[in-house]
């Protein structure tokens, strides 16, 4: 090789070296210019301003970028910066492209500022509108194979040793609310991403609103196979922020909330390829000062913790997720109450759910608890009286209970210390309780009727869903049970206090209708009453039946009065009460016997404290029937066979005890009851009614000769007697009805009348009878009109039917 060629190369190689270097140098001066001034053009098209301070510089010698005090803002708001950066350095490897690797040795960015705003249809970050980039149809269209590009292999890969990110907030607008995410420090590293493998470590140091947020995290993938290692801690996350992501509907209250969760979680991901499996080593959330309000309605509690323990899920596609692991929740200070704190619908200490085991079986997720245990509760406390709750109990224990979505099965419920105290008012309302306002009517929804609706024998039929399955073995009290009674809206005032000794009751399983259930009740009432009651029922079967045995003894009768004098209208004066039941019912059919015994059963007149009215006379027969039951110790005993059916409208426990002492004496007072009414004999009559349990005091009808519709003087007798006998119950109200007959219009009686004209001259004639009988009422003998009402006019076109008036309590 001749000295000149060497020189020239030696000169070229020269030449090209100094051009680059100065090529370099002047790229490395002039990117601060050249980049302000397109980046500056750029975002000038989209509505944005880049900041005189930003500073871009790239030194290809290193082939390093870095950027320093980045600002941009929109042109509205030219203060607030949408996207900041206080500093940024990259700096790659770009021989390294050469072997399909884009490596950066450098990566940091520090300071930087992000505002996000998701409320739009198109979400905007930054400054910039994302566009939606879903392709149109034509655009879509899939290629023929035989023209289709086929896939090459990517060879090239990601190597990143180290990425930093320092003191940089994301400001998210979304549902109308601000979020904030801040990070104190992330850093990503030893990543090297290939479409073949994938391998990464992170550690972020992170704010939420600012709750802490500490995550790690490594990763190894090959060939879609390998391991994600995680662990994370949140720290006192506020959940009032959050309140704009529930759902609520236009008809809906807005449900608030307060109070904070902390999560701490430790989970491995394992990829095969057959299937993924999560195991979430521990996973623990405490919750305190939660509280969510909607409508009025209030509940808070602290939840320290919610724990699960060596949960494993298995995923397999086309299969069903196979779980496995243990729970256990604590849940303290649960209170609900309504509008104000001091008006509790309930306070429960503590619920505690240890030892829950979770499986999988045939796609089934089941959850077996070994115990449920609710400690110090009390229901329905007005705080700011001294009156108790109505309910309180000491300790709940529930045992071996199995849920899943097929249904629910409890092994036994124990329940200590239970107390109950009702108090009503003289509305007859529980203290304790909230009011609805007077006049608000209940929300009802409207039933729509669908003429096309199947039967529903025929949905039932053809229904494969199986039912719910719920299941109770048993169900016991741990201890004695008291109860007090109090009635304000009586005169007196009704109390009663009950102590359940004994009360045990169970099984039950909706899936055996056969089966039956037992109960059992023992307990005592005031000082001396006693009970001792077991039953047996089906509940579950198609058919009714029922089977009461046992007895209530040395109850007293004048502490009944108060509800009893409503059906007998007596007072009990004195007297014990004893009953033995032995009762059973079958298929709706009543079948038993009850033995009634009355000790110095003594009656008086309900209410009433003056003599010579009606209600004084109407008590005597009673008690002198009643009289004539006693035997030489003063005592009554009643063996009442029992028959019926429950389809009976009229069947029922109220005024039981009651009817039955009233069918074995009221056939003895009747004859004595007409003697008494004989000064009314014309205006009233004594009839057996409801099948000889009630007496019934009838008015008697006033009839008219045909035509006539004044007063006549055979109506005479009857007046005065209805004048006395209103003068003497001044409560009576009575509606009166006039009756005319085809007769008063010259037709013959059992003929129809359709004509208008004629229907209207009946009208007219009935009405001129009943204002006839209320103006002499009125202003003869001083009766208040508001007593007497009256009804439309009617007609009876029977045979031997009489123009009348009636008389309708």
């Amino acid at each position: 090789m001749s000295s000149s060629f060497v020189k020239t190369a030696t000169k070229t190689v020269k030449f090209v070296g100094l051009f680059f270097i100065a090529l370099f140098l002047v790229i490395w001066i002039s990117s601060p210019f050249i980049s302000q001034h397109y980046l500056g053009k750029y975002l000038s098209e989209q509505q944005l301003i880049l900041a005189d301070t930003t500073t871009i510089r790239y030194n290809p010698f290193l082939s390093r970028l870095t950027i320093s005090e980045l600002a941009i803002t929109t042109k509205n708001t030219i203060k607030k910066p949408v996207v900041e950066v206080r500093s940024l350095a990259v700096t790659a490897s770009l021989y390294r492209l050469l072997t399909d690797t884009l490596h950066f040795s450098e990566f940091a960015i520090d300071g930087l500022y992000i505002d996000v705003n998701l409320n739009n249809k198109t979400p905007i970050i930054g400054g910039f509108v994302i566009a939606d980039n879903t392709e149109s149809p034509s655009s879509s269209v899939t290629q023929p194979d035989e023209i289709q590009p086929k896939n090459k292999p990517n060879n090239y890969q990601l190597s990143l040793p180290n990425f930093s990110l320092s003191n940089a907030v994301f400001n998210i607008s979304v549902k109308q609310s601000q979020q904030e995410f801040a990070i104190n420090s992330l850093l990503i590293k030893n990543v090297l991403a290939s479409a073949q493998a994938q391998r990464a470590e992170l550690s972020l140091n992170a704010f939420i609103n600012k709750a802490p947020l500490l995550l790690t995290l490594q990763a190894q993938l090959a060939e879609n196979q390998g391991e994600i290692n995680s662990e994370l801690t949140l720290s006192e996350l506020a959940l009032a922020p959050f309140q704009p992501f529930i759902a609520n509907s236009t008809e809906q209250a807005p449900l608030m909330m307060q109070g904070s969760v902390s999560i701490k979680s430790k989970q491995l991901v394992s990829i095969t390829d057959t299937a993924t499996h999560i195991n979430l080593e521990k996973f623990e959330l405490i919750s305190a000062g939660f509280k969510a309000a909607q409508r009025n309605k209030t509940v808070a509690l602290n939840i320290d913790p919610l724990s699960l323990q060596n949960l494993s899920i298995e995923l397999v596609s086309d299969q069903a997720p196979k779980i496995s692991g243990t729970a256990k929740l604590n849940v303290n200070n649960l209170m609900a109450y309504d509008e104000i704190e001091s008006q509790v619908l309930a306070n429960i200490s503590a619920i505690k759910l240890d030892d829950i085991a979770i499986t999988t079986l045939e796609s089934l997720i089941t959850a077996n608890i070994a115990n449920l245990i609710i400690e110090q509760s009390l229901f329905a406390e007005n705080t700011t009286d001294e009156l108790p709750p109505l309910a309180q109990f000491k300790n709940l224990n529930i045992n071996n209970i199995t849920v899943s979505q097929q249904g629910l099965s409890i092994d036994t419920i124990s329940l200590l210390g239970l107390a109950i105290d009702t108090n009503l008012d003289k509305e007859k309302n529980i203290t304790g309780l909230p009011v609805s306002p007077k006049g608000e009517q209940p929300i009802e929804a409207a039933i729509e009727k669908d003429v096309n609706q199947p039967n529903t024998a025929d949905v039932a039929t053809e229904s494969t869903e199986s039912p719910f399955l719920l299941s109770l073995n048993s169900f016991s009290l741990g201890d004695s049970a008291q109860i007090h009674f109090i009635d304000r809206s009586t005169s007196p005032h009704y109390e009663r206090e009950f102590s359940i000794s004994t009360f045990n009751a169970g099984p039950f399983d909706n899936q055996k209708p056969k089966q039956e259930s037992q109960f059992s009740l023992k307990g005592s009432s005031d000082k001396y009453a006693n009970f001792d009651l077991s039953a047996i029922a089906k509940p579950f079967s198609h058919e009714d039946f029922y089977q009461l045995k046992g007895f209530f003894k040395e109850v007293s009768l004048p502490s009944l009065s108060t509800y009893i004098s409503g059906a007998l209208k007596h007072e009990l004066k004195s007297g014990q009460l004893d009953v033995e039941l032995d009762i059973t019912v079958n298929n709706a059919n009543i079948g038993g016997n009850t033995v009634l015994l009355l000790r110095g059963v003594e009656l008086g007149a309900a209410n009433d404290h003056e003599t010579g009215t009606i209600k004084s006379q109407t008590s005597v027969p009673f008690n002198i029937a009643l009289g004539m039951l006693k035997d030489g110790d003063g005592n009554v005993e009643l063996d009442i066979p029992l028959t019926g059916s429950t389809d009976d409208p009229s069947f029922g426990m109220s005024g039981f005890i009651s009817l039955m002492v009233k069918q074995a004496t009221m056939s003895a007072a009747k004859e004595y009851l007409m003697a008494t009414f004989v000064p009314y004999a014309n205006v009233v009559n004594i009839a057996m009614s409801a099948g000889g349990y009630l007496l019934k005091v009838r008015f008697n009808d006033l009839e008219f000769p045909v035509k006539e519709t004044q007063l006549t003087d055979h109506h005479s007798e009857f007046l005065t007697q209805f004048s006395s006998l209103m003068k003497d119950k001044l409560d009576t109200q009575l509606t009166l009805c006039a009756i005319a007959t085809p007769e008063d219009i010259n037709k013959p009686l059992g003929a129809a009348i359709t004509d208008k004209d004629e229907i209207k001259q009946l009208a007219k004639l009935s009405e001129q009878r009943l204002n006839a009988f209320k103006d002499y009422m009125v202003k003869e003998q001083g009766i208040a009109s508001a007593r007497l009402l009256l009804c439309y006019p009617k007609i009876d076109s029977s045979i031997g039917a009489k123009p009348r008036i009636t008389f309708t309590d």
